[in-house]
């Protein structure tokens, strides 16, 4: 065999291994073997290789800091992610954005059965979800099914936040943030009308894949009250 047709072959391989990551896309990057060293919330997973991982395209209630109170279900979900992930093997199939601007790494987490907990935590009612437009249309997909039918089982949080007397009253979302805010607020008052999506109420922002920005959010604590989450991102 010649060196031009050993050349050719080599370039079909390489063309052919570049196709197939481009069609995988983001779940090209796996990174499997991992464990959890420790789990602080019911969306972030600090790994025994030293890394921080924030479970992509949802948002748990807030634990409390500096004296706070925790937010409803709170313990709950960060319980719940800690006994889904003791001992188990993970893998994770990083996001398009790679990292937040906390240093975590923003990523699907899967199981070593194939489990993924991002969708295991919503379809829970134990997380809501919280992503921005052409992040990972799939996995958004597939997370806002996952919080539907959580919504219809009436599982978790969903409950009480339901109940909650601003969950009546209509809300506005912003197309371009997927964030949503209520009807008579400054905020949803200095919305572009090309971005404005009528909501009636707190449920349709949920079942149509907004939900409230942090500075608006209703969410009640466990003592009863709401609490005003600070822009973490956690």
């Amino acid at each position: 065999m010649n060196g031009k047709c050993i050349g050719a072959k080599l370039l079909r391989r390489v063309l052919c291994a570049a196709l197939l990551v481009a069609a995988l896309g983001p779940c090209a990057a796996l990174a499997g073997g991992v464990t959890a060293r420790f789990v602080p919330d019911g969306d972030t997973l600090m790994l025994t290789d030293g890394r921080s991982v924030r479970l992509m395209g949802i948002d748990s209630p807030e634990k409390g800091r500096d004296g706070a109170p925790d937010q409803y279900c709170a313990d709950m979900a960060r319980a719940r992610l800690d006994a889904l992930t003791r001992g188990r093997a993970l893998t994770l199939e990083p996001g398009p954005c790679g990292h937040d601007r906390f240093g975590r790494v923003l990523a699907v987490v899967r199981l070593d059965d194939g489990t993924n907990l991002n969708e295991t935590m919503v379809r829970e009612g134990l997380a809501f979800v919280y992503t921005v437009p052409g992040e990972w249309p799939e996995l958004a997909r597939a997370l806002l099914a996952a919080q539907n039918e959580a919504l219809d089982a009436g599982r978790g949080f969903w409950p009480r936040i339901l109940a909650l007397p601003q969950a009546g009253r209509p809300w506005v979302g912003n197309a371009r943030s997927l964030r949503a805010f209520p009807e008579g607020s400054p905020e949803a008052g200095s919305l572009a009308r090309r971005n404005r999506v009528p909501l009636a109420n707190l449920e349709a922002v949920f079942r149509q894949g907004f939900c409230p920005a942090r500075q608006v959010s209703p969410w009640p604590t466990e003592q009863g009250g709401p609490r005003r989450s600070p822009s973490t991102g956690s």
